[in-house]
Formats: C-alpha cells, sequence, structure tokens
C-alpha cells in the first residue's frame, strides 16, 4: 500500500466538494493516470494520429500505454513530446490571446520553462512567428531546457539560465508572460509517492511566498495590456487563487474571464469578476492543474532597442545556403559558434545578452576552424535545416545503435565530409564520413545510456 493523501489536505479538499463527490475525488488518486505526448507538427510523426486527441490541444494525443521513449529514435528527433494532458491547455489560451491581440507575432517569456513542455508547446504555436525566451534558473534543469528546445528545432527561441529579477531590467519587452509556478505539486499525488512524502501545510505557505517573489520579480517585463497565463499543479488556494488575488490588488492586473466547452469536465474557480481553470483527476482526463489567464493594466518603462548600435558582421558566404529561408536571418558569431536568428529580433537579442544568462539562441549552424566548417548538432534538428547535406538513412534498430554513440552501420558511401544522419525522414544528427569510416558526431551528453541489445532485435 502507498503512503496515504495527507490528513491535512483531504480536509481541505473535503470542504470543496459534497460528499459524493468528494469520495470520488478521492478515489481518482489510486487510479492510472493515461499518458500523453504532444506531436511536433514541423516534422515527421504521424504514429500517434490514431489515438484520442486531447480535447483542448490538437496536437496532444491519449496513449493506451506508455511507451519506453529513450528506445525510440522518433522522440531523440523531437518529433514528439511527452506533455500530462491537463498542461496542453496552455494551447486554448494562446489561442485566445492571438484573437484579443490579432496576431501571432509575440514576444514570449515561459519563466518557468524546464523541462520544456510548455516551451516546445508555445514553440509549436507561435510556428516560427515572433520570439520565445524559455528559462529556468536551476543550471541542471536549464540544460534539459536546452536539449528539448533543440530537439525541437524552432528557429525563434532563446534559452536563458537567469533569475526571475533578471527580466525586470528588460521593463515592457514581452507581450506575453507564461509562469508555470514552483508549487507544492498536489495535481502530482498519483503518479508517484514522492509528491505525498513532500508535502506538509508549511511547504504550501513557503511555495505561496516564493510564487509571489516570481510574480514580483518579472512583472515589469511584461508590456502594458500584456497576458500573463499562470498554471500551477496543485488545488490549494493559497497558491492559486490568493496569490492571483494579491496580484491584482499590488499591480494592477485584470483576471480574463474563461470559458470552456461542458464536455472538457474542466471546472471554473471564481476569482474576482473572472476566473481561474481547475483540472480535478475524478472530472477530467489528466493529472490535477489550476491555469488562469490575467491582463497588465499598469504600464511600465517601454523597451526600446533603438540604443542598441550594431556593429558589421561579415558573414561566411558558406552559411545561407544551411538554412531553407536565409534572407529571413541575421547570422552572427557568438564564443566561435555561428548562429542566425530572425532579422527583426536581433536588437532585441542584443539587449537580452546584457542582461541575461544565454545557453541557446536562434539556429546555431557550426564553427568555422582551419579545417573548414564543422556543423552544430542544433542545426540538424532546425525546422530550418536545408537539404544540402547527403543523407545516411537508418532503419530504427541502426539509429538506436547510432544514438547510443556507435559508429553507425550503413552502406558505404564515396563522398566523405559530413552526413546528416535520418530515420523514418527525421533528421538525428550528423557523421563525417573520413573514408573508411563514419565518425559519430552525435552530442555525447545526449547518447543513450541504457543497454539497447536487448531490444534490438
Amino acid at each position: 500500500m502507498g503512503k496515504p493523501l495527507p490528513e491535512e489536505f483531504l480536509l481541505r479538499m473535503g470542504q470543496r466538494f459534497d460528499k459524493e463527490e468528494f469520495e470520488s475525488f478521492v478515489e481518482s488518486f489510486d487510479n492510472a493516470s493515461s499518458p500523453s505526448v504532444r506531436v511536433n507538427p514541423a516534422k515527421n510523426e504521424e504514429r500517434f494520429l490514431q489515438y484520442e486527441q486531447v480535447p483542448w490541444c490538437p496536437h496532444g494525443f491519449y496513449l493506451q500505454e506508455k511507451p519506453v521513449y529513450t528506445l525510440d529514435p522518433a522522440f531523440h528527433a523531437g518529433a514528439y513530446y511527452p506533455q500530462e494532458a491537463s498542461s496542453m491547455v496552455l494551447w486554448h489560451l494562446l489561442k485566445k490571446i492571438e484573437r484579443e491581440e490579432n496576431s501571432r507575432d509575440l514576444k514570449v517569456l515561459d519563466l518557468c520553462g524546464a523541462p520544456g513542455g510548455k516551451s516546445t508547446l508555445i514553440a509549436s504555436f507561435l510556428d516560427g512567428h515572433g520570439m520565445l525566451v524559455a528559462n529556468e534558473v536551476i543550471q541542471s534543469r536549464a540544460r534539459i531546457l536546452r536539449e528539448n528546445i533543440i530537439k525541437w528545432g524552432a528557429p525563434n527561441v532563446v534559452v536563458s539560465q537567469s533569475d526571475p529579477s533578471a527580466f525586470s531590467k528588460l521593463s515592457g519587452l514581452f507581450d506575453v508572460m507564461v509562469v508555470d509556478a514552483p508549487c507544492s505539486g498536489e495535481g502530482m499525488f498519483r503518479k508517484g509517492e514522492v509528491a505525498r512524502r513532500e508535502w506538509s501545510v508549511e511547504n504550501t505557505r513557503h511555495c505561496a511566498v516564493r510564487q509571489r517573489r516570481i510574480l514580483s520579480d518579472s512583472w515589469d517585463a511584461l508590456r502594458e495590456n500584456g497576458w500573463l497565463i499562470y498554471s500551477t499543479c496543485t488545488f490549494n488556494p493559497e497558491e492559486n487563487e490568493e496569490n492571483l488575488k494579491w496580484l491584482m490588488d499590488e499591480k494592477r492586473a485584470e483576471i480574463m474571464k474563461l470559458e470552456v466547452p461542458d464536455d472538457w469536465g474542466i471546472a471554473p474557480v471564481a476569482i474576482n469578476d473572472g476566473n481561474g481553470l481547475a483540472f480535478y483527476p475524478h472530472k477530467v482526463q489528466g493529472e490535477g492543474f489550476f491555469v488562469a489567464l490575467l491582463q497588465k493594466k499598469d504600464s511600465p518603462r517601454s523597451f526600446k532597442t533603438n540604443s542598441v548600435k550594431r556593429k558589421p558582421v561579415k558573414v561566411p558566404r558558406e552559411l545561407s545556403a544551411l538554412i531553407r529561408n536565409p534572407d529571413r536571418y541575421t547570422y552572427f558569431d557568438r564564443n566561435e559558434l555561428w548562429s542566425a536568428l530572425p532579422e527583426m529580433y536581433m536588437n532585441i537579442f542584443q539587449a537580452m545578452q546584457k542582461q541575461l544568462y544565454l545557453l541557446h539562441a536562434g539556429i546555431p549552424l557550426g564553427t568555422i576552424g582551419r579545417k573548414g566548417f564543422v556543423p552544430d548538432h542544433a542545426l540538424a534538428m532546425s525546422w530550418e535545416f536545408s537539404d544540402n547535406f547527403p543523407k545516411l538513412e537508418l532503419s530504427e534498430q541502426n539509429a538506436l545503435r547510432y544514438l547510443k554513440g556507435e559508429p553507425p552501420m550503413a552502406e558505404k558511401r564515396t563522398e566523405r565530409g559530413f552526413f546528416a544522419v535520418t530515420c523514418n525522414r527525421n533528421s538525428l544528427g550528423f557523421v563525417k564520413n573520413v573514408g573508411n569510416r563514419f565518425n559519430n558526431l552525435y552530442p555525447k551528453e545526449w547518447r543513450i545510456r541504457m543497454n539497447i541489445e536487448n531490444n534490438l532485435e
């Protein structure tokens, strides 16, 4: 028998439901959750289209059982992302913002971005328009966020490892700020015992205080009439409704009224003249979750880039042939790595470089040294990757060996140089043909570590 639900939690939730519904709520924590994935529409993945679609996200699907993602080359190619279904409601809220703004050309900050579920969803929603800054303050989690962003392949994303307070210096820059705040994790109680074991009344209060600090420290980065999407994976009013009431009182924010179809099973939670949305595991096919949409009504100092002077850069001629729409991008050399970023956001990027610790920007292309050009792994993963490299198509079995770091097992090729490795039409990375062998260039820190031989037939 697993660790029981905390008594104080049950007492609080018992006041929210009538007796019959409360019993259903408690029983739901003993039921297995449905695994779900979200497909990358910019890559090739059709296997999941046969499954039930997540109602609030067109690219989300419920699976009948959880696969071993490590053993699927498409997962490593960024063709899909395993994401909890409830949190995919972010797509529905972004659609509402798009209607209000009449544009997808939005500058979006995902403030607490790791491990990358919401950031990759935002990137797919923007579909190459606008700009996304995906941030994570904790170093180990920021590295995971960077990896997942690179695999997803969006060309208009910057990854930052910065404290929320650093964004206050970018006053009025962002149209949308997403804060999936660190929380007490009550919505995760049925996924394992860790959340139950770590829960305490004291911890919920500590989380509420930390959430207010995150919101307060970053608030200036949001422009006037900009949008805040605030979410947690907890049911605790102190971390949800009360924190948003505090924000409305302290920072002149206005809560929006959110409407969803009744058959989604999502419960509205009244907050002043608007509402949040609560996902209860006995009502929805997903984990516990809370989300709300607010609009900023005070006017911070506007973000300006006209003071940022651009230095002329001599761009190597061969770089423009690496991506599909070269004229849309500006090329720059950063720590010997050449990258491309949408031209219209270059001034903003240069301003962010002065205030944030950046781990990734745009499309890393590669380095140019004495022995010529060496492509970066991120180039192979990008939506904009051109067809200028010869391809080395691998079976799924040989693709797994490649992902483990082994020399690829493929037919010999006469052309020397770099090849793009593919599997089922999805790019996985690069190898270099040096004549008598292929050198595996897959990043060492991302290689499969588990024993895969028993799974190769």
